[in-house]
């Protein structure tokens, strides 16, 4: 039997993206502890990263270059998860005068440019898929990094990537991306088409090592919210609130659509593993724009009592990963 291929995949969520950043840092930091390694990396186990929005900008930060070495990582998934802390705030700047889109995206391409400066999608260190919706040729949008590499027209600086990838209708305002080929795209988020990422995560990887026999995709949710919708919120015929709640509907049941389609196939490869975690957003504010401190340093602990809670799981997949 071959190489198993390795594949990670994130949700989108915002800042909820924290709950699968606290894991994945913790995930990275048993590896180390395991191989008795400091310098180890998710990015050393994982032959294929994809997200969607805050998934997408969470593959970025795990595959971007060291400066020094453009073959290793530059971030720590520590460092990824901490990002939340550092440039959550000032990237949700509220629009004066707003209209459907509620924040102006002047402060997250400002984080953006000064985070990733002039990083290309072809410098990421390792294969990897960032969805969106491309509003000019109607029809979803795969940045694929390996497909980038000598081909200017799928090339775009990574700080357009992930303003494409985050451009949810009614939070940010659809992003206008070059290709590095001058090709000119308007894009809107990922998470239309592919809030749960993982089926293109698995199609994109077997076409890209396409002699390979096996698989082991980890997939990773941005959070559940466990109770049910109230009479107050069904009775309220706002189209702010409809459209609010036909967005967390559309999100919820596409995730688990996405979940029972792998469960599905990955029952029928017995060389292959498929798991999905899905952390519950139980006591939570469960808003993706909530950027305030005490909101995040609450998904940090969540995401801290997530990995307590599944240190049998987080243990299998480490096994998993060092398997020879």
């Amino acid at each position: 039997m071959g190489k198993t291929i390795n594949i990670l995949s994130i949700d989108g969520g915002g800042i909820r993206g924290i709950l699968p950043a606290t894991f994945l840092a913790a995930l990275e930091e048993r590896l180390q502890q395991v191989k008795n390694d400091p310098n180890i990396r998710l990015s050393d186990y994982f032959d294929f990263i994809t997200g969607t929005s805050t998934g997408g900008l969470l593959t970025c930060v795990y595959l971007a270059p060291d400066e020094t070495d453009a073959k290793r990582p530059r971030f720590t998934a520590r460092q990824a998860a901490e990002f939340y802390f550092a440039y959550g705030g000032s990237s949700f700047t509220a629009q004066e005068n707003a209209g459907f889109h509620k924040y102006s995206p002047e402060g997250l391409e400002a984080q953006l440019r000064l985070f990733f400066k002039d990083l290309k999608l072809s410098q990421l260190i390792k294969p990897c898929c960032i969805t969106a919706y491309d509003l000019i040729h109607t029809e979803p949008y795969l940045f694929l990094s390996h497909k980038a590499v000598g081909d200017p027209r799928s090339d775009f600086f990574i700080r357009s990537v992930i303003r494409s990838t985050s451009a949810l209708p009614g939070v940010f305002p659809p992003a206008k991306a070059n290709s590095m080929a001058e090709r000119p795209y308007t894009f809107v988020d990922g998470s239309i088409f592919a809030y749960n990422p993982a089926f293109f995560a698995y199609m994109q990887a077997k076409i890209t090592f396409p002699q390979a026999d096996s698989f082991f995709l980890l997939s990773l949710g941005t959070g559940l919210a466990t109770t049910a919708y109230t009479d107050a919120q069904t009775d309220d015929n706002s189209e702010k609130n409809w459209a609010r709640m036909l967005a967390n509907i559309a999100f919820d049941a596409h995730s688990d659509m996405v979940n029972f389609q792998l469960d599905d196939i990955f029952k029928n490869k017995p060389a292959s593993t498929y798991i999905r975690l899905q952390p519950s957003l139980h006591g939570l504010n469960k808003e993706m724009d909530n950027v305030a401190v005490d909101n995040i340093t609450s998904l940090a602990s969540a995401g801290e009592g997530f990995v307590k809670t599944n240190e049998k799981t987080l243990s299998d997949i480490v096994e998993l990963l060092t398997r020879d």
